[in-house]
């Protein structure tokens, strides 16, 4: 008779585990829930934060284990490539990019607020293309690593008031796209990960009297982007990876 698991052994460790992982995004719901589960599993979290007043309470969440913070603006490229080079020589090879920046905001075209459109544009897709611009040479030349971001399910769907917010999201897709196309012949994997509405307190504060039971669950999209990093997405074609809530 054979065991999967001998009694008493402690689990095998993640395939991250001592693992350098850049996280763009961190200081939202997703962001931070994706940081402190990087840091229970012994990966070494490499955070780009847009302010500099996020820096202090990212690092917060390290508690005593290694990790990097840094403020790198969206379209900073000098920053971005500052920061993975520190990233790189401080904490190792990066393994993963994982993006969970973005903004929400909803209004109909003409009664959009002035600003809308490049502040979504710079949140759902400036920021992660910064840092991607910034690693995807390095992973190439080693030929290993994966690139997964957030997206969202309601791409391709005309929802009337949201049209600045998918637009800036359908960027994000069709460039994922690109880039997996140009990166397969470099052992550089893909993903992107499109939830429904995220079951976030700022969304359920917005949203009062929604019906939150098809909402997903955040915890849901870390466990989509860790398992992209983790081996589920591969050299190739793009990786979709939908993430709907939970069926009662």
């Amino acid at each position: 008779m054979t065991s999967d698991a001998v009694p008493g052994t402690p689990p095998a460790p993640h395939s991250l585990y001592g693992r350098t992982v850049v996280v763009a995004g961190g200081t939202g719901a997703v962001g931070k829930a994706l940081v402190r589960r990087l840091v229970e599993i012994g990966a070494k979290p490499a955070i780009a934060v847009r302010k500099a007043w996020q820096v202090a309470p990212m690092r917060e969440l390290f508690g005593g284990a290694d990790g990097l913070v840094a403020v790198v603006a969206p379209g900073d490229g000098e920053a971005a490539a500052g920061f993975l080079k520190g990233a790189r020589d401080s904490l190792g090879p990066v393994a993963a990019v994982l993006s969970a920046a973005g903004a929400f905001r909803t209004a109909e075209i003409g009664r959009d607020r002035a600003g809308d459109d490049t502040g979504l544009f710079e949140a759902n897709f400036v920021a992660t293309h910064t840092l991607v611009r910034a690693a995807v040479g390095g992973m190439c030349r080693s030929r290993a690593g994966v690139i997964a971001v957030v997206g969202a399910d309601c791409v391709g769907t005309p929802i009337p008031g949201m049209g600045l917010y998918q637009a800036s999201k359908a960027a994000l897709h069709a460039y994922a796209e690109v880039l997996a196309a140009e990166v397969a012949d470099h052992g550089v994997a893909v993903a992107v990960v499109a939830p429904g509405v995220l079951d976030t307190e700022a969304n359920r504060s917005a949203m009062p009297d929604a019906d939150r039971s098809s909402w997903t669950p955040v915890e849901h999209v870390v466990d989509a982007l860790l398992d992209a990093a983790a081996g589920g997405a591969v050299p190739g074609a793009l990786t979709t990876v939908r993430v709907p809530a939970p069926v009662a």
